[in-house]
């Protein structure tokens, strides 16, 4: 008869060989199931951030604002900044006036 025990002289070989068979498997299914729900191949997009043109659109398609509103905001965001003679203008408008006598 054939034993267990006289497998060509590996013994317990065989069997430590297919428990680490049985574990490479079932690594490799679960790393299969993961990668497969996170999108597989695909590259990610990067993490640019959303202009301000595709934020009114949304905003329109969502119905969160009028036509007239996104293109009066279409047309504040197109304009090219204010100079800056007129930054500084504003800045002596709201900054706080000294106390008098003090110089």
């Amino acid at each position: 008869m054939f034993y267990l025990h006289h497998s060509a002289g590996w013994g317990w070989g065989w069997w430590f060989l297919m428990v680490i068979g049985m574990i490479a498997f079932w690594a490799l299914i679960i790393f299969v199931f993961v990668w497969a729900l996170r999108g597989g191949s695909q590259p990610s997009e990067p993490n640019t951030p959303e202009q301000p043109g595709d934020i009114l659109k949304r905003r329109l398609a969502h119905g969160e604002i009028t036509i007239d509103d996104y293109e009066r905001l279409h047309e504040a965001i197109s304009r090219p900044a204010s100079p800056p003679t007129a930054i500084a203008e504003t800045d002596k408008l709201t900054s706080t006036p000294e106390p008098p006598g003090r110089a």
